[in-house]
């Protein structure tokens, strides 16, 4: 009887353990859950999320967030960033420290354990990341506070802005940054709105490779919108879901723009060397310019900078309509006062000519 009863507690005490080891192999080894006193934050999703109320530590998953952080003044508390952001100069000449920070999300992945290693007090990303249930999984079981801040319009951009302004309880310095950005599309559509319909000027704008460009109702076709600049593959109706598209040279010679602009200066001097581009009406009258890059590529969908990449196109298009603008004294006084950052002439001279400011990545392709 005795001899049974041990028995059963041994049995008991087997399952028990199994049970907890169980457990523990289904949970998560990181807990990186706020330890102390948090505050509520609502990110571009809606998503109440519980923060530290000092926050040391921001992993960012996401380009734009590291930018958008710089103009807030609190890189320093950057731990992780995109590899674009460790190539850029804007960011560099800032927080050098960026440099040698690691990138845990890459392919598409978030590395957990590397992502782990820098005890993140907040993890920044982009909406794509959250929709996908195994990368958001990988967060829910470290339990640490992540927000997404993603935007595919300009309203959206403005939406994220504030989102980052209330982390980092920099309320004041985001609604400047969107009042300037608001002001700053008044003060070019005022100068381009009535352009007669015959002398608008149409552009093929090649994002970072040749023949990809934009689609219909995207954040860049906003900007050439604003600037009264026609978008030949927007006009053409271009969308595919996707924030851009890939087309064809047959195609491009089809819309014959006036002007093309590049967001990749490799890629404007591949155009204008090209003999396959080379009967292009742009490139035979010397009409293909590469667009500025500053803390972001200012026309670009990731950009948080619209408002100078309209202001640039409008200028660029319709010289005539701002000869009372110093854009490159605008340029300067633009960066010392969102970025606090002193720029000789020549820096801005490379932000406007777009060379110089952001190293090319290894992989780089053409068309």
């Amino acid at each position: 009887m005795q001899r049974n009863g041990l028995q059963k507690c041994l049995a008991l005490l087997l399952l028990l353990c199994m049970a907890l080891s169980f457990s523990a192999c289904s949970r998560s080894p990181y807990d990186l859950s706020p330890k102390g006193e948090t505050r509520t934050v609502v990110d571009c999703l809606g998503r109440e999320v519980k923060v530290p109320v000092e926050i040391k530590r921001v992993s960012c998953l996401y380009a734009s967030t590291s930018h958008m952080m710089a103009m807030l003044d609190k890189g320093d508390l950057i731990i992780s960033a995109a590899d674009g952001v460790r190539r850029d100069a804007l960011m560099l000449t800032k927080y050098p420290e960026i440099a040698k920070t690691s990138n845990p999300y890459n392919e598409g992945a978030i590395n957990i354990e590397e992502l782990a290693k820098l005890e993140p007090d907040v993890v920044l990303m982009k909406r794509d990341v959250y929709e996908r249930e195994s990368e958001r999984e990988k967060l829910e079981k470290m339990k640490v506070p992540y927000l997404v801040v993603d935007y595919y319009t300009i309203d959206e951009l403005k939406t994220a802005i504030t989102v980052m302004g209330n982390l980092f309880e920099e309320q004041e310095k985001a609604e400047e940054y969107l009042k300037y950005m608001d002001d700053t599309f008044v003060y070019v559509t005022e100068r381009v709105k009535d352009i007669p319909e015959d002398e608008i000027i149409h552009a093929y704008h090649s994002l970072n490779q040749a023949t990809v460009t934009d689609i219909e109702r995207s954040f860049v076709a906003e900007i050439f919108k604003i600037a009264n600049v026609g978008n030949v593959a927007v006009e053409a109706g271009l969308y595919d879901g996707t924030k851009n598209t890939q087309v064809t040279l047959e195609e491009i010679y089809n819309w014959d723009p006036d002007v093309i602009l590049c967001n990749e200066y490799l890629v404007t001097d591949y155009i204008k060397t090209q003999p396959r581009w080379a009967s292009l009406r742009a490139v035979l009258e010397d009409r293909v310019y590469t667009l500025p890059i500053g803390a972001t590529r200012w026309c670009h969908h990731g950009s948080m900078e619209p408002q100078m990449g309209a202001l640039y196109l409008a200028q660029l298009i319709y010289p005539d309509r701002f000869e009372d603008l110093d854009l490159p004294l605008l340029v300067h006084d633009y960066y010392l006062k969102y970025f606090n950052l002193d720029f000789d002439d020549e820096t801005v001279e490379k932000i406007l000519t777009g060379r110089g400011m952001r190293e090319t990545a290894a992989d780089f392709v053409y068309e």
